[in-house]
């Protein structure tokens, strides 16, 4: 008796094309406005937040925090009007670990 044929088919999806280009140079960070924006759907991001503004503030940043609210009715209207405000008194952002 001959041995039976079978296929594997393997559920993975390929990997994501990736741009290693970490895009323009923020250049010196004294007396630049750096914001970190965060939520709080990971608390674990804080730790992190909290040892990058240590190191920016070493490297004479000013660090302004922001924690994004609700996305929908008046507190997602909030949300936005202080995502606004953030975006205009900063020079550069941190808003994710891009993971």
């Amino acid at each position: 008796m001959g041995m039976a044929r079978i296929t594997i088919l393997d559920p993975t999806a390929p990997a994501p094309d990736t741009d290693s280009d970490p895009g323009p140079s923020v250049g010196a960070l004294d007396g630049r406005r750096v914001g970190i924006r965060s939520d709080r759907t990971w608390r674990s991001f804080e730790w992190v937040a909290d040892e990058w503004e240590r190191l920016l503030v070493a490297e004479g940043a000013h660090v302004r925090r922001w924690v994004a609210g609700n996305r929908i009715g008046d507190e997602g209207e909030r949300t936005r009007l202080e995502l606004q405000e953030f975006a205009d008194t900063i020079d550069l952002a941190i808003v994710g670990l891009g993971n």
